[in-house]
């Protein structure tokens, strides 16, 4: 896969799933479908075909975003991210032009090294019926802390 040069206005977001990280260069106006399309194709480029038992969908509208419920606390509960979808042209005279900012990174508060979780829509089923606790994401954080104990056997060792 081509990589692309990165420029000052591209955003660096990082995608978690399970102990999978995935970096990604995107403009900070694209639409989230297409960083979809991105995050996905990045995946396939791998020649990984399931992420902890969840295959990868063919179509980029059933990969799910989520962001963490506290962005400064990545290990507690995470919620969906939800894109508006375009409306129809069917508007009534006088009401306002349906904003499209908010279907971007910027427009959804992502900022230069934001986290992301993803997770993979059953095909067979709708997003309604999609099954999963909304606030239950497979997303493992590292952590470096050592083991329980590790410390004070070297320290007795020595």
């Amino acid at each position: 896969m081509p990589s692309e040069k990165p420029s000052p206005q591209q955003l660096t977001l990082r995608f978690k799933c399970h102990k999978t990280t995935i970096l990604l260069l995107v403009s900070p106006h694209e639409s989230l479908s297409s960083v979809k399309e991105k995050l996905l194709k990045a995946i396939k480029a791998t020649q990984v075909v399931e992420i902890n038992g969840q295959p990868l969908p063919s179509d980029p509208d059933h990969v799910i975003f989520g962001v963490p419920a506290d962005p400064n606390e990545p290990n507690g509960p995470w919620i969906e991210l939800e894109i508006p979808e375009p409306e129809d042209n069917t508007r009534k005279k006088g009401s306002k032009k349906p904003g499209v900012l908010n279907a971007t990174p910027t427009g959804a508060g992502l900022k230069d090294g934001s986290v992301l979780a993803f997770r993979f829509q059953d095909e067979a089923t709708d997003a309604d019926d999609l099954g999963m606790d909304k606030q239950k994401w497979d997303v493992i954080m590292p952590t470096f802390d050592d083991e329980e104990g590790s410390q004070t056997k070297d320290i007795e060792a020595v």
